[in-house]
């Protein structure tokens, strides 16, 4: 019994330092993230595939969706529990009446290196400041 118990402890703490890294589990293939909000001002949002969002393939560590008018795609890196970093996405180049917003999420996606997830909503962060939520 003492073997058995000593096992399921080791066997534990091995699965809990594996190679899959929070929040790649919870993430889910196709589970699409809406942003609602960048740097502190909401971003309306109208409930269709235009509003700018994220899609994460945690497979292969790729990001697709879009910046509210053109198509995205990259890849990301985690490290440790709460680091995330973004690759330049490919962009679609297409005219759209709202080119600074796009911009501005691109932008600021780029410089994020941290995120958490709260409630539902998962929050990216530079440093401890939150500049982009997901929902």
């Amino acid at each position: 019994m003492k073997k058995m118990f000593s096992f399921l402890v080791i066997l534990g703490i091995c699965i809990s330092c594996g190679s899959k890294v929070y929040p790649d589990t919870n993430w889910g293939n196709d589970k699409k993230w809406v942003v609602a909000e960048i740097r502190g001002v909401p971003v309306q949002t109208s409930g269709t595939d235009k509003d700018a969002h994220l899609v994460f393939m945690p497979g292969d560590k790729r990001y697709a969706g879009t910046g509210g008018c053109n198509r995205i795609s990259g890849t990301y890196t985690l490290e440790k529990k709460d680091r995330i970093t973004f690759s330049s996405p490919a962009v679609t180049r297409m005219a759209c009446p709202d080119l600074a917003f796009e911009s501005s999420f691109l932008n600021t996606l780029a410089s994020v290196d941290r995120f958490s997830i709260d409630n539902g909503v998962l929050l990216l962060r530079k440093g401890d400041e939150i500049v982009i939520k997901l929902k």
